[in-house]
């Protein structure tokens, strides 16, 4: 079907672009060196991890989730901004007339790709850490890891920052906006406004999406499934100011 095409011609894309697995890479190295260095070999990390305790696996999945999902970012980005770029938006716009299949198909595509790599980032986190915790003979703790729960936390983590960079790239249109954005909100603009909402600073954006994973440094984040309701209506409201632009921008 048509559907089906459309759909297969996004992931042609995002696996024909060296940027994808350039920042793959070096985000799995990041983490690899992380899990094994730092709370594995050297137990330096100062968290449960780094002494084997019974929340080292859901301590490791989470550092890896947190270094993965910055390079997931940077993909849905590079993915969605390299089409304005070098214009090749006009060629996917041609193939289908249809602008709000065109967006749903690669926010499709970005998202069960996101979820891969979530999964992929925090194997090789908890493989490595292992491996660092065993030279170092450390006994692990038994594991109060929630593996469905955490499945679904991961799920939702990565493809929630995964398509909230691709409405960001849809709607600047600009590589370098784009990353200056999803760099500088979280880091500058968040804890600033944070400063006058105080502890209703856990409903902004990128706070919210970090409660899913309990990665926020807040004393008082959201739970896990107010975290995600919060996160869903961004992404919601960002999704419908997206398509409104897409479907009726010029393409250049």
């Amino acid at each position: 079907s048509s559907d089906l095409t459309l759909l297969k011609a996004e992931f042609r894309k995002l696996l024909t672009i060296r940027s994808t697995y350039i920042m793959t890479a070096i985000g799995l190295l990041l983490v690899a060196f992380f899990s094994f260095w730092i709370e594995g070999y050297k137990g330096i990390g100062g968290s449960s991890a780094s002494e084997g305790g019974a929340g080292a696996y859901t301590g490791i999945i989470g550092q890896s989730a947190g270094v993965g999902a910055v390079f997931t970012m940077i993909i849905a980005i590079l993915f969605t901004a390299h089409e304005y770029r070098y214009n090749t938006i006009m060629y996917t716009l041609t193939a289908d007339v249809h602008r709000t299949r065109v967006l749903l198909k690669k926010l499709l595509a970005i998202g069960l790709f996101s979820i891969v790599l979530g999964f992929l980032f925090s194997v090789v986190g908890l493989v490595f850490y292992r491996i660092g915790l065993s030279l170092r003979d450390v006994a692990l703790a038994d594991q109060d890891l929630l593996v469905g729960s955490m499945i679904g936390k991961l799920s939702f983590y990565f493809a929630g920052y995964a398509l909230l960079a691709t409405l960001i790239a849809v709607v600047t249109r600009s590589v370098v906006t784009s990353i200056s954005f999803v760099f500088v909100f979280p880091a500058m603009i968040e804890p600033l406004l944070g400063l006058l909402l105080k502890d209703n600073a856990k409903y902004l954006p990128f706070a919210s999406l970090d409660s899913v994973m309990g990665a926020t440094p807040m004393q008082n984040p959201l739970s896990t499934g107010h975290a995600v309701g919060v996160s869903a209506i961004y992404l919601l409201v960002g999704f419908v100011v997206t398509w409104l632009l897409f479907t009726r921008r010029d393409a250049n």
